[in-house]
Order: structure tokens, then sequence, then C-alpha cells
């Protein structure tokens, strides 16, 4: 037996009682198993940044965060990389130096959060983190794929459920080439105008594409909505096999 609600008083009552003991309205079977539904699907929403997402519909959380250490080690020698070029370089490299700069800065800040439905990737403005472990009180993630990594710069995280899911692939992911592009661009700078301190400025920018580099998956959603996950470079083999085995059991 279950309680449902008196469509009269709105008391909970048995639903196998023939009619409600505090204000005599019957209760007939269909009535109780229309009440059971609306509860079921109440209980089917699942809330994240505002948006009401059907639980059942949900494909994929995804999470990408810049760790917040990297603000500090990175930001602020950036900094002061730029005051130094206002101070002591010609007012054209200088210029160039805070153009990369704020590039560099751009580049290393990410935190977005997403969550893909049938038909709709919803961004969500709330810590996905949270997010995340109120999905998996209410999913088994045992039936999920769920992944947690991260490159030098970036957290990275996200739980799949295959039963949602309609293609997904491997997708080029090159960002960080700029970052060598830039880099080679300020060593052949240094070169040209004798500036050692851009030697240091070209380095660390092709350490830094190095160690930003990650891999994305995207996934289709059985309702059409595309969203592109991230992984470590090395992690992405492992995350297409144990989602190709996750599917094939379903």
């Amino acid at each position: 037996m279950a309680l449902v609600a008196c469509y009269e008083c709105g008391k909970q009552i048995s639903d196998a009682a023939v009619a409600c003991p505090s204000c005599g309205h019957p209760l007939t079977a269909t009535q109780a198993v229309v009440t059971e539904a609306v509860k079921t699907e109440k209980a089917e929403i699942f809330k994240a940044g505002g948006a009401n997402l059907v639980l059942a519909e949900i494909a994929a959380l995804s999470c990408l965060k810049t760790r917040n250490w990297v603000y500090l080690l990175i930001g602020v020698p950036i900094l002061a990389v730029v005051v130094y070029a206002w101070l002591k370089m010609e007012w054209p490299l200088a210029v160039g130096v805070t153009v990369v700069g704020f590039f560099v800065l751009a580049f290393i800040h990410t935190d977005a959060g997403r969550i893909a439905s049938t038909g709709n990737v919803t961004d969500v403005d709330e810590d996905m983190d949270k997010v995340t472990q109120r999905y998996h009180q209410v999913v088994d993630p045992n039936k999920l794929v769920v992944y947690q990594g991260r490159n030098f710069f970036q957290d990275m995280h996200f739980s799949i459920n295959p039963v949602r899911i309609a293609e997904f692939s491997q997708a080029s992911y090159f960002s960080h080439i700029w970052l060598y592009l830039i880099g080679v661009g300020a060593l052949v700078a240094a070169d040209q105008y004798n500036v050692p301190v851009l030697y240091i400025v070209g380095g660390a920018l092709l350490c830094l594409g190095f160690l930003s580099r990650k891999a994305a998956l995207t996934i289709t959603g059985v309702g059409g909505a595309k969203m592109v996950l991230y992984t470590k470079a090395g992690d992405i083999k492992k995350v297409i096999q144990q989602l190709t085995s996750a599917i094939e059991n379903c």
C-alpha cells in the first residue's frame, strides 16, 4: 500500500481506501493511479542553475574549470611582464606584450558547466560539483560513464547516461596551437629586436601550450542535442572504450 492525496481535501490516505476518512470523498482505483503518476512525475524533475530538467531525459553533465592556483601562478607573472614592457620597451612592443598577456589570461580562464538533455543543451551557472553530486544521488553512478580528470591548468569531469546517447566521436582540439604560434613569434621577435625578456615569454608560452593540451569528445543525445566533453589528452581512448562498452550493455 502507498499513500496518495485525496482529490477533495488533499490529505494523505491509503490507496486501498474506498473513501477519504476525513471528508468522505470516494477514491476510485483510477484516481489513485493518476495521483501516484503525478507524484512520480514531480519526483523526476531535476533542478540545476535555475532550469527544471526532466531527470530521465538528461544525457550528460559536464564541467570544465580552471584550477584556482593557476590565476596566481600565471596571472601575477603576466601582469609583471606587461608592466615591465611599458616601462622598458618601445610602445609597439609594449602593446604587443600587453595583447599577448591578456590573450593568455583569457585562454587560461574557463568556468563552464553544461547539461545536455533531449534536444537541448543548458548552460548552468552553478557549482557543477554540487550539481553532479545531486545527480549521482538520484541516478545510480554505476549506470553512468563517469570521468574525472585534469590537465595542468583545468579540472574536467562529466557524467554520461549511455541510454540517452545517439552517437559519439572524438573531436579535434587545437586551441593550444595558438600558444605555440605566439610563443614562436615571441622568440622570433626576441632575436630580431634583441629583447631578452621576450625569450622568457616565448619559452613560457610554448610550455603553456604543451601543458594545456586536452582532448574533446562530441556526444549527441537521442533528441539531437550536441555537447563537447573534455578529457586529458591521454584519457580520451579509455573514455571512448568505456562509453562503447556501456552502450553495448544497455
